[in-house]
């Protein structure tokens, strides 16, 4: 996230929390040695400071209670947890980027989890089933390596599918559209002859006389 902020911004500080990237080494050490980045080690965002101002282009008056109003951020609060010393330091915008944890924490104990990625949820035989029938996972809750927005999209089409699936399977199908074939299906049975007439005939549409409609083809020709 660093790295993609800077090639927008003239200053990127980071607030890291450790003395040490977690992360891929080649991405660590191109954020370290990146000119437009700083990085604070050991430290956390305490607070994070603004002002209310006038919106862009607004000529009402300043005692205007009505008047449109913006919030835009001005600095943060960095404390370093190794001395609990505070700092505001002046900043013009706040990006939280603080790793992926999916909030699964509610199917614990009941479907089976990935050991090698906590918290993500294990599908089975490259699908978006689980350990339990009838619940599947899809999006950035089973997949550790991409995560991103165009495969969670992808994903929940693919989950949309294996339930689909599943409960016509159990016998558990869409009930209204059911509902809606079956009456349909009696109405025609009730009247047969208006089935019949309500049927495309195309000998009838040519006005039954396809052998004139074959002199009228020949003269043309």
């Amino acid at each position: 996230d660093a790295l993609v902020l800077a090639r927008t911004s003239r200053s990127v500080t980071v607030i890291h929390r450790r003395d040490e990237f977690r992360a891929s080494k080649v991405l660590a050490q191109r954020v370290i040695e990146h000119p437009s980045i700083k990085i604070r080690w050991n430290s956390t965002l305490e607070k994070i400071t603004g002002e209310v101002v006038k919106a862009a282009g607004d000529d009402s008056a300043e005692d205007d209670l009505d008047a449109p109003q913006q919030k835009i951020v001005t600095g943060a609060v960095i404390k370093d947890v190794t001395t609990g010393e505070k700092e505001t330091i002046k900043v013009d915008a706040v990006f939280v980027a603080i790793g992926h944890t999916p909030t699964t924490s509610f199917l614990q104990g009941i479907v089976e989890f990935d050991n090698e990625h906590p918290g993500y949820v294990k599908a089975i035989e490259r699908s978006t089933r689980t350990s339990v029938p009838g619940i599947f996972a899809a999006g950035d809750v089973s997949d550790a390596v991409y995560r991103q927005a165009i495969t969670s999209a992808g994903s929940g089409a693919a989950a949309a599918l294996d339930a689909e699936r599943w409960l016509s399977e159990e016998g558990l199908g869409n009930e209204a559209a059911e509902f809606e074939a079956e009456l349909l299906a009696e109405l025609m049975a009730d009247d047969p002859k208006e089935a019949l007439r309500d049927s495309y005939n195309a000998y009838e549409d040519a006005g039954g006389r396809m052998e004139g409609m074959k002199e009228s083809a020949r003269v043309e020709l």
